[in-house]
């Protein structure tokens, strides 16, 4: 078993990793003058998914968190009554 502290690696790694990815598929590929044919664009989805990706993790992160308050904040009021 990792240790938090490598576990806190882990995971500053990887989202370093993946705000650097995003970074380049949105900011620097659509201004790249590269053939379709490239092989770099393999490794990218169609730019229209630069920001239906993100707002799709953003409405299930949000609702996670007012799913979680509702509930906690349900109990609560179940208990005082």
């Amino acid at each position: 078993m990792a240790s938090n502290a490598q576990l806190g690696k882990i995971i500053l790694i990887t989202a370093i990793a993946v705000l650097f990815y995003y970074f380049f598929w949105v900011a620097v590929l659509p201004f790249m003058l590269i053939d379709e044919g490239n092989p770099i664009r393999l490794f990218f989805p169609p730019l229209k998914y630069a920001f239906i990706v993100p707002s799709i993790f953003g409405v299930i992160f949000l609702g996670g968190i007012a799913a979680f308050s509702f509930y906690h904040i349900w109990s609560l009021k179940v208990k005082r009554d």
